[in-house]
């Protein structure tokens, strides 16, 4: 049998235990309840909005670089709101939103473009002229929570924390939590509350990497980190997840990646291999195997038919990736009468003390004053 709400602790004395002093009557602000009544607060929320990452009732951080997505994958999520559906492969209902935005209008006006977000998105755009004082963040939390029950709203989004979050140093934990406590107010209406923020200096460890205390990671519900896929610099839409969560259902890893219009994303699955690891297992063979430098062209010749070969501009990626690594090494000027050529370190350092190798022999003749003619190898 379930417990009931615990009644105020009994003043009546035990007559083994002499006089007893009075006890203070239970606060009304107190309310302890059994098992029963805990199933029913559990089973009264509605499904997860976002399957995994936004649940009715739960503060979501998510974190990574400036500029590296964060806000896109917010306003994705905020366009799907309208119907439904998938969004990177995992269940989204429908639903309603309000965004506290660092942008201006125009930013998001222009993101309207090219993604449909209706009239069931809000925004407060730059709500505050600077940092905002203790009491304007009460006053704020105090309008989401009734513009929440006016529209019946699924969803705050805060992007980012950093530039509305009350107190002077997101370091210290008391100001931290002064500052998330009030989010409660947004969640007893079980809203789904998603903070973007940005990540700590240097190398974090997982599950770490939200910038200032850990009394924000260790406050919220889940906590995901997103970062690249590949090289920052690459021209990469794909994106690692990487979440810590008080669910089971939360997705551990997943990597995503955004569409070629922008207006949607991807599954790629449990960390989706770099195609670049794969491929240079075989590359690596090839060059390890090779007798002499060799061109795009002849490793293509030479790559084994047992794995499939990539394609002309793929090797050209994967080889400029290598040479900058300094895993290849590569000579030449890339024109016509001189392509590039590459081998591996270990082979040119190998190939050096061999006075009758083809690059030994080649350095020989130019220094006799003979050039080799196009084509010509120096065996010949």
């Amino acid at each position: 049998m379930d417990a009931s709400p615990l009644p105020a602790p009994s003043q009546e004395a035990s007559p083994s235990d002499g006089p007893t002093p009075a006890l203070p009557a239970a606060s009304p602000a107190f309310f302890a309840i059994g098992l029963n009544d805990l199933r029913m607060s559990a089973e009264s929320r509605a499904g997860w909005l976002w399957q995994g990452y936004l649940a009715p009732g739960n503060v979501t951080l998510l974190t990574s670089q400036w500029k590296s997505g964060k806000t896109t994958l917010a306003a994705v999520l905020l366009a799907r709101l309208k119907t439904g559906g998938l969004l990177a492969g995992l269940p989204l209902r429908p639903g309603r939103a309000v965004v506290v935005t660092e942008e201006s209008a125009a930013h998001w006006v222009s993101r309207s473009r090219k993604l449909d977000f209706g009239d069931h998105v809000w925004w407060l755009c730059r709500p505050f002229r600077g940092t905002p004082q203790r009491d304007e963040w009460l006053a704020l939390m105090e309008y989401l929570a009734g513009l929440a029950k006016d529209h019946r709203l699924d969803l705050v989004v805060i992007d980012p924390l950093a530039s509305f979050l009350p107190g002077h140093s997101e370091n210290n934990a008391a100001t931290m939590l002064d500052a998330l406590l009030p989010l409660q107010r947004l969640t007893a209406l079980d809203l789904s509350v998603l903070v973007l923020h940005h990540p700590r200096k240097g190398e974090a460890a997982p599950g770490q990497a939200a910038r200032g205390s850990g009394a924000l990671s260790g406050y919220v519900d889940i906590l995901i980190e997103m970062d690249w896929l590949g090289r920052p610099a690459d021209d990469d839409r794909r994106r690692r997840l990487t979440a810590f969560s008080r669910h089971e259902e939360t997705p551990r890893r997943l990597v995503i990646e955004l569409t070629a219009d922008g207006a949607d994303y991807q599954s790629l699955g449990d960390f989706a291999p770099d195609p670049f690891d794969q491929g240079w297992e075989v590359l690596h063979g090839v060059l390890e195997d090779a007798d002499q430098r060799l061109t795009r062209r002849q490793l293509l010749e030479h790559w084994p038919q047992d794995f499939p070969a990539p394609d002309e501009t793929t090797l050209w990626r994967w080889l400029d990736r290598a040479v900058r690594d300094g895993r290849v090494l590569r000579d030449g000027t890339g024109r016509k009468n001189a392509p590039y050529r590459y081998c591996l370190p270990a082979k040119a350092e190998t190939w050096r003390q061999d006075p009758i190798h083809p690059d030994n022999l080649a350095a020989w003749f130019k220094a006799q004053g003979t050039e080799l003619a196009d084509g010509e190898t120096a065996e010949e």
